[in-house]
């Protein structure tokens, strides 16, 4: 993807800004932006459509530029946000940034110093796209996996979003989440590279079908090691087996030697499987995969978790399709 199909919105209850943004912007090759007056008008288009860059004043009518912020991004997480404003002191910096905009600039400001900061916003936008395509392509190796073992079907998905609410509950902040929530949507896909007779077999494994078992978290951190915005993620993709009192696998970790990351995985991965039929046993009810958690506090799991996660099932467990 090139500057030109960038897709810009600036958000500006002043004319004049609005349509000075424009000609810097033309004027340096950049694509016209659309141009909105206030922050409704701005979030109806997020809406509609997806924005690579928004461009928007702090004090505008109806609707906030800091307000505009957190539910632009609530709409598309992705989005890349410049935020120009006349109230340029360090605090309205800092809580916007921990907001989520990309970048701040006071007003007046200087056309070199926007133009940075466009292009701060660009180079995070192309690299968004990027992510896409290999999002994209992590999303076909994962269909290709759930087809091979038939009891995987939709856990990487149900994981994925049990783990972000736990760990929303165990403080981890925007950055941390998005790490998390790849590494455990990821977590078994090194499992593609083992046999479906081993994968869906009926009964107990043997010794030797349990050890290639357990080489499936290496086999999952190697398979996304060469991808760059992985990287965040490896740690709890290999370590999602480790037990807090260190007879997991593959490492052996124990107690706070494991990743956070990994210990909330290794609690809502077991309930899930434990809440879904394989082929050694039909599915547990919730209630008792939630025994079997309480029982595995202090020994399997991360008790402070696994306290999380029991005290907070009803909120966790919402929209998740397990049988009650």
């Amino acid at each position: 993807m090139s500057t030109s199909n960038l897709r810009i919105l600036v958000a500006d209850d002043d004319s004049g800004a609005r349509e000075l943004i424009s000609v810097i912007l033309s004027a340096e090759g950049w694509p016209t932006p659309t141009a909105v007056s206030d922050g409704e008008q701005a979030l109806d288009q997020i809406r509609d459509g997806h924005w690579d860059i928004l461009v928007t004043d702090l004090d505008m009518p109806k609707m906030r530029g800091d307000e505009l912020v957190v539910r632009a991004l609530k709409e598309d997480p992705d989005l890349s946000i410049v935020v120009t404003t006349g109230d340029g002191t360090v605090n309205s910096a800092v809580a916007l940034m921990k907001s989520g905009a990309t970048d701040f600039i006071p007003k007046p400001y200087d056309v070199d110093d926007f133009l940075a900061s466009m292009e701060r916003a660009k180079s995070r936008a192309l690299n968004i796209h990027e992510v896409r395509g290999m999002r994209q392509t992590v999303g076909a190796l994962l269909a290709a996996l759930e087809s091979k073992d038939r009891y995987l079907n939709g856990h990487s998905a149900r994981v994925c979003n049990m783990a972000v609410k736990l760990g929303e509950l165990s403080g981890l902040d925007r950055g941390q989440l998005r790490a998390l929530s790849h590494a455990a949507l990821l977590h078994d896909v090194g499992k593609i590279g083992i046999h479906e007779d081993i994968l869906n077999k009926q009964g107990p494994l043997t010794e030797e079908e349990f050890e290639i078992i357990q080489q499936h978290p290496q086999m999952s951190a190697d398979i996304l090691s060469p991808v760059p915005f992985l990287q965040p993620s490896l740690k709890g993709v290999l370590h999602h087996h480790e037990r807090w009192d260190g007879n997991g696998y593959p490492h052996g970790l124990a107690g706070e030697q494991i990743p956070l990351m990994a210990r909330i995985i290794a609690v809502v991965d077991a309930f899930d499987a434990m809440t879904g039929d394989r082929s050694y046993r039909g599915a547990l009810t919730a209630d008792q995969a939630l025994r079997r958690i309480r029982t595995g506090s202090g020994h399997q799991f991360d008790p402070r978790i696994a306290s999380l996660f029991d005290q907070h099932k009803d909120e966790i467990l919402e929209r998740e399709e397990v049988v009650r």
